[in-house]
């Protein structure tokens, strides 16, 4: 079995250093044609089926990809971006201005990945439901050959989970837009196997 963990196109928040969170944002123009370079790159591989986060985001890097694939999307609400509560829609020097306070309380206690941003979603609850919703793709889709498309901090989270990286170990790599991120299941030694890592290559 394996899984091809695949990010959205790019979208106005994120070159503008806008926290998105699980907000509704639409792919831009280089997004939209992210997507399409990803679909043409992914148009032969024998996926079985595709689950995608609700978000707007993913859900049109999803139906880029299938105008090559008979495939009817398969939506996970928790595969949706992390909640990022009251910082979203704001930039990172909004939110430092705005929260500092916050901010230098959090990180005074130490206690950033298990405090939540006010009406947001701590780290730690992130990845407990990022791994969730992988664990029950694994288990929904058996011995196929799966795509899942969604956000950059659920593929973090998965693999950190998977290498039993220490969470705070989630910022030492980087998930780039509509990379691809793949993992192997053998079940018979009931083993997962990080294949490759960010794969941008349809990009260049």
């Amino acid at each position: 079995m394996i899984l091809y963990l695949i990010r959205h196109g790019q979208t106005d928040a994120n070159i503008e250093g806008i926290y998105q969170g699980n907000m509704d944002v639409e792919l831009n123009d280089k997004g939209k044609e992210q997507a399409k370079r990803l679909a043409w790159r992914l148009r032969n591989f024998p996926f079985d089926a595709l689950f995608v986060s609700h978000l707007k985001r993913a859900l049109d890097t999803a139906i880029t990809i299938l105008e090559y694939h008979d495939l009817t999307p398969k939506i996970k609400k928790d595969l949706e971006e992390i909640s990022m509560g009251e910082w979203q829609g704001k930039t990172r020097e909004e939110v430092k201005k705005t929260y500092a306070a916050f901010i230098k309380d959090r990180e005074s206690k130490k206690d950033f990945y298990t405090r939540p941003i006010p009406g947001g979603e701590s780290y730690v609850a992130f990845q407990k439901r990022a791994v969730g919703v992988f664990e029950d793709i694994l288990k929904e889709t058996e011995g196929k050959h799966v795509a899942v498309v969604c956000h950059g901090g659920i593929i973090k989270a998965v693999i950190g989970h998977l290498l039993s990286l220490d969470i705070t170990r989630h910022r030492d790599f980087e998930i780039y837009n509509t990379s691809i991120t793949t993992i192997e299941y053998d079940k018979k030694k009931d083993r997962l196997r990080l294949i490759t890592l960010n794969d941008t290559a349809h990009l260049v």
